[in-house]
């Protein structure tokens, strides 16, 4: 009964029996998902919640739906990504069945399946505004458990809004309440373990704060607990941030070797949107290296994120895209999908990225024909001062980059040095070891 509980559940079916069949349906979806088995799990917590229905309507069967949906949501978000139409109906019908003595951690649940989807959709006020619920409802708990995902959710949000110095402020808060013996069970409980998603993200933001030796150890040390944990999910999510952050240094070797497991990884486990969003990654880094199919892969990859319904991550991958274009002289598109993406920045509020937006659209500029410099110039000088204001060192450095190098080529070369000396002094002196890292 323990190994097959799906037989049982098709038995009590064929009788009549309801209640029992969707307890042993529930059984079989417990032991799919623990499994990574995740579409056969979501068969199974489909055809209980359909046979639910013949239940009659009382607070008892109201909760065994809540249970339900919190727990299908799970294989829901390996299958169809986070911010799929199914993800917010699943998690909007979790949270109208609420009640004023649901447990917490149903609470917390419900809140945070609607948290994630309207991040990863891009929607980034209602995000916010649903992870200062989570963070408030594990402060009144005092639950440490609670509290490492409500950290990281604040956490992560602040990422995109392009509030770099909150974001680490939260994530190092997530990390010091990780305890490592916990990551199997809570990688199970949300689809993916919270410690080790943190810490990616906490590497991901040192790195664009100019903390690179920081970034690099975290890095590496978080991509080993993710291969140790052996969780099929836990590992995409963290090869897919790894790979981004290997492509925003630029490093195309490193960012395809992850991004190939990435996808290897996602397509044995049918992860559709860890295998969209590696698939950007990968065809990233073919077109770096000079390899043809590299952009229409890129473009597939971005298609594909987006049948998901996610756009959280678009701006970056189409500044990617654009940085393409330019090395290959096709400024028109390269202008194309800089413009997409700031509509999508200043649309959404994902800022995160949009100094980049705005020194690529810089550097399209400079290479248009009748050579636009003073517009040019007023991008670069954006660029450099969203970056100084985000304080996000990283992006400073290659703005201020840019547009020391224009200022040359206008005589202006006090300025070039001057600018370009302020942010190497932000700097110390192991910088260089992360770049070699990288």
């Amino acid at each position: 009964m323990s190994t097959e509980p799906e037989l049982f559940a098709y038995h009590y079916e064929q009788a009549g029996l309801a209640g029992l069949a969707v307890e042993y349906y529930h059984r079989a979806a417990r032991r799919d998902v623990k499994r990574s088995a995740s579409i056969e799990a979501l068969n199974h917590f489909n055809r209980a919640l359909e046979l639910l229905k013949e239940l009659p309507q009382d607070p008892e069967r109201n909760v065994l739906e809540l249970e339900l949906l919190l727990a299908r949501g799970v294989p829901l978000l390996s299958v169809k990504g986070y911010a799929s139409d199914e993800m917010e109906r699943n998690y909007r019908r979790a949270k109208d069945l609420l009640q004023k003595n649901s447990s917490p951690v149903h609470q917390f649940s419900a809140i945070r399946g609607l948290w994630i989807f309207h991040l990863v959709r891009g929607q980034l006020a209602n995000a916010h505004s649903l992870a200062e619920e989570l963070l408030a409802l594990a402060h009144r708990e005092q639950n440490p458990e609670l509290l490492i995902e409500a950290r990281h959710a604040l956490g992560a949000t602040c990422f995109y809004l392009g509030r770099f110095d909150e974001t680490r402020t939260q994530l190092l808060a997530a990390k010091s309440l990780d305890d490592s013996n916990q990551h199997y069970s809570r990688a199970f409980f949300y689809g993916q373990d919270p410690g080790i998603t943190a810490r990616i993200l906490l590497a991901r933001t040192l790195w664009i704060l100019g903390e690179v030796d920081q970034a690099g150890t975290l890095a590496l040390e978080t991509m080993g607990m993710a291969r140790a944990l052996e969780h099929p999910f836990t590992r995409v999510f963290t090869l897919i941030f790894l790979a981004w952050i290997y492509s925003s240094a630029r490093n195309a070797e490193k960012t395809l070797e992850i991004a190939n497991e990435a996808i290897a990884i996602s397509t044995q486990y049918s992860f559709e949107l860890g295998l969209a969003w590696a698939t950007a990654s990968q065809g990233w880094a073919l077109a770096d290296t000079g390899q043809e199919e590299g952009i229409a892969k890129l473009i597939d990859g971005l298609s594909a994120t987006r049948a998901t319904g996610a756009r959280i991550h678009d701006t970056c991958t189409l500044a990617l895209l654009a940085e393409i274009y330019l090395r290959r002289n096709k400024i028109d598109e390269g202008l194309t999908a800089i413009e997409e993406a700031q509509k999508l920045a200043v649309t959404e509020g994902a800022l995160f990225w949009q100094a980049e937006l705005f020194r690529l659209k810089g550097e399209l500029l400079l290479e248009q024909s009748g050579e636009p410099v003073r517009e040019a110039e007023e991008c670069l000088c954006a660029a450099l001062k969203i970056a100084q204001n985000q304080h996000a060192t990283m992006l400073e450095l290659r703005a201020a980059t840019s547009l020391a190098r224009l200022w040359k080529k206008l005589n202006k070369v006090e300025d070039a040095k001057r600018i370009l000396n302020t942010v190497y002094s932000k700097f110390n002196e192991c910088t260089e070891n992360l770049f070699k890292i990288f």
